[in-house]
Formats: structure tokens, sequence, C-alpha cells
């Protein structure tokens, strides 16, 4: 009986590693594929749009823009954008995000919060 369930696990074990590798090499030959939309546009002052969409269906969406900065004498670059993507669980998460003045920010459902402080 001991040596029945040794084989079993045993059999097991190496049919979850083979769909395991069979996964894994699905997704490496979608990563090797060229992007399904891509498109880029710059301006001369350094000003942009971005977006793509990948084979494994991640989505990118980027802009960058120039505002004054506090005290007038200069510009800085504010970029802005999202990302989304299907987990292994088969869920579409999409994370939004932006970068300027007031630091980074990133927003998102699967993003954990800070917990409120009691009063």
């Amino acid at each position: 009986m001991k040596i029945f369930v040794v084989l079993s696990l045993c059999v097991a074990v190496t049919l979850c590693a083979s769909i395991q590798e069979d996964r894994k090499s699905a997704i490496d030959s979608l990563r090797e594929q060229p992007a399904l939309i891509h498109e880029e546009v710059h301006d001369e002052f350094g000003q942009y749009f971005l977006h793509y969409v990948t084979a494994e269906g991640i989505e990118v969406r980027q802009r960058g823009r120039l505002i004054p900065n506090k005290d007038g004498t200069d510009y800085v670059l504010v970029t802005e954008g999202e990302v989304s993507y299907v987990g292994d669980d088969g869920k579409t998460y999409l994370t939004k995000y932006s970068a300027g003045l007031g630091g980074y920010k990133a927003q998102g459902s699967h993003i954990p919060q800070v917990p409120k402080i009691p009063a």
C-alpha cells in the first residue's frame, strides 16, 4: 500500500511539472511576439503619448506633458498613465499612475491601501 501511495505521488508531481512547463512555454512564446498595437507621438519639447498592447494582453497608455514648476521659472515633465493585464487568476488588473510635482501616485483595486488611523 505504501508503494502505491508513493508511486501515485510521483506520477502526480510529474504531471503537475509537465503542465507548468507547457504553460511557461506558451507564455514565453507570446512574449516573443511583437506588440499588436504600438503608437508613439513625440513633440519637440519632450512631451509624448505612448500606447501599446502585447500578445499577452498587457495594455499600456502613458503621456508626458510639461507644466510650469512652482516658481514659474522652468517646466516639469508630468507623467500619467495606466497599465492593465490579466493575472494568473483570470482577473483583469488595472493600475493608474501619475508622477510629477506631487510625487508618484498609483491607484488600483488590487493595490494594498494604508489603513486609516482611528481617532
